[in-house]
């Protein structure tokens, strides 16, 4: 590639190359640039002359000295501060700085610090701090942050990339010869996309159906350098493999599933790739836990694991989870990812650490929403129908939240019966049904009252899981029992009524389980989703919340029936 940098008098100089979309969607996110028509070349001020050397993988001896030398004059005339950004962790130097403004924006309480010996005693605020005063460091997903505090305290500063040094560095690797992809971008999607170049890290949040592996192909594709596509189920791991496959025109590896095939583009279960790095899986009571995947990685750690520590570009899908210990060690170890991107419908957390989410990835870059979606006719509306469950007395003093999900959910036998009838009249009616359990023990309940629908586990083999699947998307099998395993990542755009039957505190979860059932088909007009309100002891503040969050999204059509909230 022919670039051309020339200094134009002591503060700016012209920048010419052959037009690559990604490259001119970075250029146009630098400060201080200007585009001259009249010549036909960018005009860029020195003080960004440091990321346009990045950015196009050029050295400093290979620059004109005496713009060289302007720019180091700049830097030290006008910086109080310098940020030596890695891919993964950034540090802090200058004087005069807003610390307690940055460790406070850089930390966040722990849940449930407010019971904890160590806070209770005062000898911890109770919360987790990014930010090491010692060392001045803090993870690199989070300088935006910094960066604005400097701002609003009026702190010049510069931000340098430091390039590996000894094992870790490595010649720019060849770029891959990829099939642009024949689909033609969404408004929406291209907008997305141009973000994510201008951005190179961040957060995409993508409504259910916006078509988030989409966007991911044209990013690889114009990147066009290696990528590792993180997913944290099996179904998700085969979907994904075989959509970048079909559409980029080059075989893709797969990690996980009981498979350890390396390529230049790989999609890996997060389980699989955690195991080779050491990272452990902490028991995790949150019901957003991932799918399980066994892959056997002896003889093959040590390659994986390079593989993972060098890659330059990593997605990972669902990114919500990523806040979760497994899912952020691992984000914390792609040390050579200088890009690396978020895709979620819903990139926030119900015990609100976001904020790690952020520290691992990137800020959030773009946003559309199920509403805007519904609006540009890319997904149908839903009908949201909220029933009163069966009321059932809870025993025991003082019955801990597990207790109640069991008498109230999982063995509240009227529930299973309301439940099933729903289930059956929307059958009837030809719609296809998919009924959402968050336990293998409540499945089985509900079977005993629906014997003609199958119910999908995580242990069930993936091919048998696809099997029903597409059973359900041929309405061959008109309803179906699944487990948490079908709330992500399942693609059935005929699917056109949903029964929430698990209730549940997670408002991502909620969101996620709707947009199964919002992607477009033809003659399908509207989605129903019949949720529950069950008026007992957490579980009814739990629905007022979904209830809200429903009723946050324009489009959505919410209906109480038999309570009033």
């Amino acid at each position: 590639m022919a670039i051309e940098i020339q200094p134009i008098g002591d503060d700016y100089f012209r920048l010419r190359f052959p037009y690559e979309a990604a490259l001119v969607a970075r250029v146009r996110a630098l400060r201080n640039r200007r585009w001259n028509k009249s010549e036909k070349c960018w005009e860029i001020h020195v003080s960004q002359l440091g990321r346009v050397l990045r950015m196009f993988h050029i050295e400093q001896r290979a620059v004109d000295p005496k713009l060289l030398r302007a720019f180091h004059i700049y830097r030290i005339r006008n910086f109080r501060a310098r940020i030596e950004a890695g891919n993964v962790m950034a540090r802090l130097m200058g004087t005069d700085l807003p610390i307690k403004k940055i460790d406070d924006a850089t930390s966040f309480h722990v849940p449930g610090y407010q019971f904890m010996p160590r806070f209770i005693d005062g000898t911890w605020d109770g919360r987790r701090h990014l930010f090491d005063r010692r060392r001045m460091t803090f993870p690199t997903g989070l300088l935006k942050r910094v960066t604005n505090l400097l701002d609003e305290a009026k702190v010049a500063y510069q931000i340098t990339h430091p390039e590996p040094e000894g094992d870790e560095a490595e010649a720019a690797p060849e770029p891959l010869a990829l099939k642009a992809p024949a689909y033609q971008l969404r408004d929406y999607q291209q907008e997305a996309l141009e973000a994510a170049l201008a951005g190179e890290r961040g957060v995409l949040e993508l409504a259910t159906g916006s078509g988030k592996t989409a966007v991911a192909a044209c990013l690889i594709h114009q990147l066009a350098l290696p990528a590792l596509f993180f997913v944290h189920t099996r179904d998700l791991l085969h979907q994904t493999h075989d959509f970048l496959e079909e559409h980029l025109g080059t075989a893709i590896g797969r990690v996980g599933d009981g498979t350890i095939d390396l390529k230049p583009v790989t999609v890996a279960t997060v389980q699989t790739c955690a195991r080779a790095l050491g990272v452990k899986a902490p028991k995790d009571t949150d019901e957003e836990g991932p799918d399980e995947d066994p892959t056997d990685i002896r003889g093959a750690q040590e390659t994986l694991a390079a593989y993972i520590r060098k890659v330059p570009v990593v997605f990972f899908d669902e990114c919500h989870h990523l806040p979760a210990e497994m899912f952020y060690g691992v984000a914390m170890e792609t040390h050579g990812a200088r890009y690396r991107y978020g895709l979620s419908a819903t990139p926030y957390r119900t015990d609100r650490q976001d904020l790690l989410l952020e520290a691992a990835l990137g800020p959030k870059l773009y946003r559309a929403n199920a509403s805007v979606l519904i609006d540009k006719g890319y997904l149908v509306p839903p009908v949201i129908r909220f029933l009163a469950a069966p009321v059932v007395k809870v025993t025991g003093k003082t019955p801990d939240y597990k207790a109640v999900v069991d008498q109230c959910i999982v063995d509240n036998d009227a529930r299973h019966r309301l439940i099933a009838a729903e289930a059956r009249k929307l059958a009837k009616k030809g719609r296809s049904v998919l009924i959402l359990v968050s336990q293998v023990r409540h499945g089985e309940a509900l079977r005993e009252h629906l014997p003609e629908a199958p119910l999908v586990q995580g242990s069930d083999p993936a091919t048998a899981r696809q099997k029903v699947f597409r059973a359900l998307q041929r309405k061959t099998t008109p309803v179906v029992i699944a487990t948490t395993l079908a709330d992500e990542g399942l693609d059935i755009p005929t699917l056109d009524a949903v029964i929430l039957a698990s209730g549940g505190k997670s408002e991502t979860r909620a969101l996620q389980r709707i947009g199964r059932a919002l992607r477009t088909a033809p003659k399908k007009q509207a989605a129903l989703i019949i949720d529950f309100f069950d008026n007992a002891p957490f579980l009814k503040e739990h629905a007022l919340r979904r209830l809200e969050i429903f009723e946050s999204e324009p489009r959505f059509k919410v209906e109480t029936v038999g309570f009033q909230p």
